[in-house]
């Protein structure tokens, strides 16, 4: 082999012997960072400030570009329709009894089933959807919980401060949650909070002012948080609205 030869294969394995070296450094993943998986949730009880109270929480949603899950009593969903309307597609909307009843405190498994039923149905009624997600007031259930929600054909239970249940295969199956009152922390306190596979869910009701409320979304919304609404975190169509 003539020594020019010999000198472009050489100078030719230099060259990829470079390439090799450098490309790396242009094609490494950079480290990822996981978000914050958050769920919102807000529970409409009172209804004498009901319908302006869920416009403005509406008007919050658009404004941020957030998914939230929203539970309405029936009783609110037939006085004010706009609580259940005014919320875009990627809200979700529950329902949480027709009187926010304490449902152990019915001795009657029937009018328990009323109340469950009758709730839900308001709020499809008022919404022309189909939910199948409930909460129960005061984080309150009793072994009834289970018929009552499947005779309802609800499939997704977020009545529990450190759980929410997912009907699955023929029953309801426990997942973990972490549940804070929004209330009582910052948005500083979630940023700080160790990131894992455990959704984080947030509590308000309609005693909060929204002003309040868009204070807080938009702390929270600066920080590396994914906003999800309750069928993401279940992986189940919650809320079928009309047309859909």
């Amino acid at each position: 082999m003539k020594l020019v030869h010999l000198g472009a294969i050489s100078t030719g394995l230099v060259i990829a012997f470079g390439i090799a070296m450098v490309v790396p450094a242009f094609t490494r993943t950079p480290n990822y960072t996981p978000p914050l998986i958050v769920m919102l949730s807000f529970s409409v009880t009172d209804y004498d400030n009901s319908d302006d109270w869920c416009n403005n929480l509406s008007s919050i949603f658009k404004k941020y570009g957030v998914k939230a899950t929203v539970f309405v009593t029936g009783k609110v969903a037939d006085q004010y329709p706009e609580c259940v309307t005014t919320f875009s597609n990627n809200i979700d909307i529950g329902s949480q009894t027709y009187s926010y009843v304490d449902l152990p405190s019915v001795p009657d498994y029937t009018a328990q089933l009323e109340e469950v039923r009758n709730g839900k149905q308001a709020v499809d009624y008022a919404g022309k959807l189909y939910s199948r997600i409930f909460k129960a007031p005061y984080e309150s259930t009793d072994q009834n919980i289970y018929s009552l929600l499947t005779r309802s054909d609800i499939a997704a239970d977020f009545s529990y401060h450190d759980q929410y249940n997912k009907y699955y295969n023929g029953q309801f199956i426990r997942f973990d949650l972490a549940v804070y009152e929004g209330n009582n922390h910052s948005a500083d306190f979630f940023h700080s909070l160790t990131v894992s596979e455990t959704p984080i869910l947030i509590n308000f009701d309609n005693s909060t002012p929204v002003e309040q409320i868009d204070r807080f979304i938009s702390e929270l919304k600066s920080g590396n948080v994914r906003f999800v609404n309750a069928s993401e975190v279940t992986g189940i169509d919650l809320t079928v609205r009309e047309g859909e």
